[in-house]
């Protein structure tokens, strides 16, 4: 996966300024009809004037490692958030963290692609009130142009019809939409713990 996802993100490195040009295919705060229908646009009501693009409605570069994808713009059909997810399914009582491994390594390359050292990335953990899931975040803050911008890798864990569901997201968002959607939406806590993951999913299960 980590290769060939490599060949999917372009970008420069000049005079240690990041430029991501474009990831899977899709460059950041384009119009959305160069890679989807508008009229294929879902408004959801906790992304206030957020439109999502899912999956199957998208014409961009995929890596078959990756399970699912998805673009969201603001009301201009601009795109503030390019995102892959790949999903892990358990039982709680064989929870495995494959997740949090691939998270790992997938730091470790991006930061081998960026030639900058691993703690630049911050790492953050997060919960979503609405949906009880558990965030467990790295994230890169950079500009481009005067645009900040984000690049993140982390896993998000779910109870999902009693499985637990760790999925690995790849997202590159503006710095707008990050303040807005996830810093406006989810809850900072505390760094946890694979026994955490489960005790805490589990109950009121």
């Amino acid at each position: 996966m980590i290769l060939v996802f490599g060949f999917l993100l372009s970008f420069n490195v000049k005079a240690e300024n990041i430029v991501v040009e474009e990831l899977f295919g899709v460059k950041i705060l384009d119009n959305i009809s160069k890679y989807a229908n508008k009229t294929d646009g879902v408004v959801q009501d906790h992304l206030k004037d957020i439109i999502t693009f899912e999956d199957e409605t998208l014409n961009i570069k995929r890596d078959q490692d990756f399970d699912t994808y998805y673009l969201r713009t603001d009301k201009d059909y601009k795109i503030h958030n390019i995102t892959a997810r790949k999903i892990f399914v358990s039982e709680f009582d064989n929870f495995n963290n494959d997740c949090l491994n691939q998270k790992s390594t997938m730091v470790n390359m991006l930061s081998k692609f960026f030639d900058i050292k691993e703690n630049k990335f911050m790492n953050y953990s997060w919960l979503d009130p609405r949906t009880k899931a558990l965030y467990d975040d790295s994230t890169l803050k950079y500009k481009d142009n005067n645009i900040s911008l984000i690049l993140s890798s982390y896993c998000g864990y779910f109870n999902i019809e009693e499985k637990l569901y760790s999925v690995l997201f790849v997202s590159w968002v503006t710095e707008d939409y990050h303040k807005r959607h996830v810093d406006g939406r989810w809850t900072k806590i505390e760094s946890f713990d694979d026994d955490f993951i489960k005790v805490f999913l589990s109950k009121d299960s």
